[in-house]
């Protein structure tokens, strides 16, 4: 039985994604092509990285240039394009500044296993945090859904997908998101994007974003961060080495900040909040059906 066909769905806005390239690195063998929202006005800032990915040079890269209303808006464009182009049965759920391992490959692949009655596959993301040596938590992230003729994204911001037929399955797979580990300003706008479509939240004015204290703008994170002892995906590797020079006083003052805010209750305490993540995705092995998605 071949492998189903897989197509990754991707927005993008004005702001340049330093992880975008390794991201597009890290879908090879995990999609057959990827579809692309681009609503940052012209010059897009994203242009050269797109046209120098594997997806372009193979003719696989499909890129439209609607102007972004909201989320679910851009994320609907390329539904309409996946339906238009016949892109294939399942799509790869994808934002710009997540790293897959390798082990996203082979969960495409064996996708062909998923039974009729479960609609999306999930993996887990570690959200790394002013620093690539520290994460905050562990989440269970949507990573594959079937496509289908009622499959629709709901909401102006913090979209739903809507019409997918049957369950979710969680596999024992995680990977990186990195957006919090750029300069805290990025964080800072993104909430005013978020305001904008009518998310409730304190936001930091425009005339303030160039004088942001991240000791005191993210004093609720530091006592919670965790440290990374583990492996950065191949894919991502290079970004984050060519980071830690530009980002090196950030990642020092993360550092610096992380451990002046945990006493040895909290650092106990946050041991053993890590024991929990790892259970919690590491127990998904107990899953034959897990086990044999995630098989080489």
């Amino acid at each position: 039985m071949s492998a189903p066909r897989v197509a990754a769905h991707l927005i993008l806005g004005p702001r340049e994604e330093p992880f975008l390239g390794a991201l597009l690195a890290s879908l090879d063998g995990a999609a057959q092509c990827v579809i692309v929202n681009d609503n940052a006005p012209d010059p897009s800032p994203h242009a050269g990285v797109l046209a120098e990915s594997a997806f372009a040079a193979a003719g696989s890269l499909i890129v439209d240039r609607t102007p972004f209303v909201d989320f679910s808006t851009a994320r609907n464009v390329c539904l309409r394009l996946h339906r238009e182009r016949d892109a294939g049965d399942w799509v790869a759920f994808v934002d710009a500044d997540e790293v897959h391992g390798s082990a996203a490959a082979r969960i495409a692949r064996n996708l062909r296993r998923v039974p009729d009655g479960i609609g999306a596959v999930d993996g887990y993301t570690w959200h790394f945090f002013q620093s690539p040596d520290w994460y905050t938590s562990i989440e269970r992230r949507m990573a594959f859904f079937r496509f289908g003729p009622e499959v629709r994204w709901e909401g102006r911001v913090h979209e739903q997908l809507r019409g997918v037929d049957g369950g979710r399955i969680a596999l024992p797979y995680v990977y990186g998101h990195y957006g919090h580990v750029l300069a805290p300003r990025r964080h800072a706008e993104k909430g005013r994007l978020y305001s904008s479509l009518g998310q409730a939240g304190a936001i930091v004015a425009a005339d303030a974003l160039d004088a942001i204290d991240p000791a005191a703008y993210f004093a609720d994170k530091w006592p919670l961060l965790l440290p990374f002892r583990g492996e950065h995906a191949a894919a991502v590797r290079p970004v984050l080495a060519r980071l830690r020079v530009e980002l090196a006083a950030q990642f020092a003052r993360a550092d610096a900040l992380a451990r002046a805010h945990q006493p040895w209750p909290r650092r106990i305490r946050n041991a053993f909040e890590n024991a929990n993540y790892e259970m919690r995705w590491r127990g998904r092995a107990l899953s034959p059906l897990a086990r044999s998605l995630m098989a080489g």
